[in-house]
């Protein structure tokens, strides 16, 4: 009868948790492991490619590749950025670039569809990269933090639903809510972020346009320039003497006028060591 009265005094042990919870500093859960995903690894893929124009038609193949990434949906394909420069007479060598969000699933299918369209519009495709980023481990840790995140929410909720603890205590349970609140919006970023990473991959398109001969072979480059490079010198030394021209006449009158001047004076200077001239 000893035991059972004790047991009847003592209060529950639910709500001595609550009354001893002064500070509201609340150990998280610690974290399930979640299982693997069902299709395996999550992996991120990077796409990159370079196509190369001798002639300006990158706006028309450039065009024909956004078009496309459009009419096939946001779903599939996303425009995030382009840059379009127009060639003027003197420009020989300029670079354009799109970067596209594509379904992961179809990136091959795709970016084939995209050199079709560059072999059609007189590019050829002279590099090509893939790069692969494992983000298993930080799909599985970003998901168990939400879910710890969302688990101690509930359970400061709890507490501040109850009701029947100090002023001091609910206001201190509320900032503790509202900071984990704070931290479980930024980790469910994350976690869609990473999704987003896994489900669409990015694809980089550079548009490198050059018309100069030889502009594949640096030496070949090299040689069909040197007659410009030859002609630019000649024309930079042109200008230098033209603008050089007045001040020679004019020294050259002045170097006259002196020397007419001092003969009829009567000056003569010696080039002898120790001579003087004639008075």
């Amino acid at each position: 009868m000893a035991i059972v009265l004790a047991g009847c005094s003592e209060p529950p042990s639910e709500l001595r948790s609550m009354k001893s919870t002064e500070t509201f500093d609340v150990e998280e859960p610690p974290a399930e492991m979640p299982p693997p995903p069902a299709a395996g690894s999550q992996i991120a893929y990077t796409y990159s490619v370079t196509y190369a124009f001798d002639r300006s038609t990158v706006a028309k193949v450039q065009g024909q590749h956004l078009d496309l990434c459009r009419r096939l949906g946001t779903g599939r394909c996303l425009v995030v950025r382009s840059s379009l420069n127009t060639p003027g007479p003197d420009d020989h060598v300029v670079t354009d670039e799109a970067v596209l969000m594509i379904d992961a699933t179809r990136a091959d299918a795709v970016t084939r569809r995209f050199d079709a369209i560059a072999e059609r519009g007189g590019a050829r495709r002279s590099n090509r990269q893939v790069e692969a980023e494992d983000v298993t481990r930080q799909v599985i840790d970003t998901d168990a933090k939400v879910r710890a995140k969302q688990a101690l929410a509930e359970r400061l909720l709890a507490i501040i639903r109850g009701g029947d603890g100090k002023v001091g205590e609910l206001v201190a349970a509320e900032r503790a809510y509202a900071s984990t609140n704070e931290e479980l919006e930024a980790a469910k970023a994350q976690q869609a972020a990473l999704a987003q990473r896994v489900a669409m991959s990015k694809l980089t398109i550079t548009y490198a346009f050059n018309d100069l001969p030889g502009g594949d072979s640096p030496v070949r480059a090299s040689l069909a320039t040197a007659g410009a490079t030859l002609s630019a010198s000649v024309a930079a030394m042109v200008t230098f003497i033209v603008a050089a021209l007045p001040w020679i006449v004019t020294g050259g009158l002045l170097v006259f006028g002196l020397r007419r001047l001092a003969r009829r004076r009567g000056w003569r200077w010696s080039w002898r060591r120790g001579e003087r001239p004639a008075g």
